[in-house]
């Protein structure tokens, strides 16, 4: 028989053992400990005959099990049950030391009741060892129990030198975590050893969630679709933090912001457990969440220049093997397809509705206007930002000029919507080197369309 194993739940663990089989013999068997299982066990010579066996019980658990060992005087087959999660087993570390119970509990019961029937939870605060165990047994056995788990949930709501120790720990072997941060300590040793950080523990429970689904059963089809991989959240990582560095901006906080949005824009409203992604899909939404967080004023200044960077790396002539290749040049988009975008986490315009292209613009004059300036060559994609009622015009026009942030020239839209009468946006220019010309180009083709008295002042 198996030694107790301290804990409620953990991995099978294979024991060697024996078991009678009538006529005062023993088989030799393997006790799988851990699962909740209906075992049998057949030899020669059983008084119980060959298709009928004694039965054993283990203690339970999550994980699903079925198998048959064959030995050389009889079998035994375990058969579990076959549970809905798919056994994430997720380890909720922080605070515990001079925390009182509140402190301790609330967060890691709020993640329980929310996300307990995707994710096996290991919880230090419940007692998964004897009580009576050594403070060595005790930190023994947490460092086990994080070993034996998928990922971390890290909620840092203060520092704490054991939940950072389990972070480095888990980091060395190659757990996914994530940790929170509710009240912005911002520990750069910390969020170095993270794949994501976030604000609360109930949104970090849901990039957890999200990465470990990718890593487990996502492939990546490279460029052609003739080969596939495993998902590697390392690559992404990798990718991003390369262009930071580029742009001379944080290497290692930019990436933890871009990696969950990226994985959660990928996965969209797909609920299947294997999916397929390319290398350009991983592309595009990189792009896409950089974008956004430009377009936030929370984090525009971070991450200013770094999607440029990411553009350029098209240019690169050697990249690193596996990385996602870079979307086609903006250059070679043909006149008027530009791509157009709410940038604003509302989404929201002067007109009263999500743009996702210039057709979605009911102003038809708002229209023109966009088209005009998408017709510039160099540009590479325009992003709707805030709005409101800070001027007006008689006409709908435009006004342009440089921005601080590299590659991007500032603009606003003035027209007459139920939301508004300015619209702000931006134009995002291929190389920085060329924005001063792409602007001039821009308030050319606007003073082109203008007529009338309007015209000296578009831009």
């Amino acid at each position: 028989r198996p030694r107790p194993l301290g804990m409620r739940e953990r991995p099978p663990t294979a024991a060697a053992g024996r078991i009678g089989t009538g006529g005062g013999r023993a088989a030799p068997f393997v006790f799988l400990a851990g699962s909740r299982y209906a075992t049998t066990a057949t030899a020669p010579g059983s008084r119980h005959g060959t298709g009928v066996g004694a039965p054993l019980v283990g203690h339970a658990m999550n994980l699903n099990v079925a198998c048959q060992v064959r030995l050389a005087v009889g079998t035994i087959r375990l058969e579990a049950e076959m549970p809905g999660r798919q056994g994430f087993r997720v380890y909720l570390a922080g605070p515990i030391s001079r925390c009182n119970n509140t402190q301790m509990r609330r967060w890691r019961e709020t993640v329980k009741g929310e996300y307990g029937s995707k994710m096996t939870f290991l919880d230090p605060v419940e007692r998964l060892v004897d009580p009576e165990a050594s403070p060595y047994e005790f930190v023994e056995a947490d460092l086990q129990h994080i070993m034996e788990a998928d990922g971390l949930l890290v909620n840092m709501w203060r520092e704490s030198i054991g939940a950072a120790m389990g972070v480095a720990h888990a980091h060395r072997h190659g757990r996914v975590i994530v940790v929170s941060d509710p009240n912005h300590l911002e520990n750069k040793m910390l969020t170095f050893f993270a794949d994501a950080v976030e604000e609360t523990p109930l949104r970090g429970a849901k990039a957890l969630w999200n990465l470990l689904r990718a890593e487990r059963s996502w492939r990546v089809v490279k460029s052609g679709g003739r080969t596939e991989e495993r998902f590697d959240r390392g690559k992404i990582m990798e990718a991003v933090r390369a262009a930071c560095r580029e742009a001379k901006r944080d290497d290692i906080v930019i990436p933890r912001l871009v990696l969950p949005r990226v994985i959660e824009q990928l996965r969209g409203n797909d609920r299947s457990v294997k999916k397929s992604v390319t290398t350009t899909d991983i592309d595009r939404a990189i792009a896409d969440v950089l974008n956004h967080l430009d377009s936030d004023f929370v984090h525009s200044e971070a991450v200013a220049g770094v999607l440029s960077a990411w553009r350029g790396r098209r240019h690169s002539p050697a990249r690193a093997g596996g990385r996602a290749p870079a979307e086609r040049d903006a250059d070679s988009l043909p006149a008027g397809q530009v791509p157009i975008s709410c940038g604003s986490k509302a989404h929201a315009t002067i007109w009263g509705k999500t743009v996702r292209r210039i057709e979605d613009i009911p102003s038809t004059a708002a229209r023109s206007v966009l088209r005009r300036i998408a017709s510039v060559q160099g540009i590479m994609r325009i992003t709707l930002g805030q709005f409101g009622h800070k001027g007006s015009r008689s006409v709908c026009q435009a006004q342009v000029g440089l921005s601080r942030t590299p590659c991007v020239i500032e603009g606003k839209l003035y027209d007459k919507g139920p939301k508004g009468t300015m619209q702000s946006f931006r134009v995002w220019v291929q190389s920085d080197e060329d924005t001063p010309k792409v602007a001039a180009d821009i308030k050319r083709v606007l003073r082109s369309g203008s007529t009338g008295p309007e015209k000296r002042r578009r831009t």
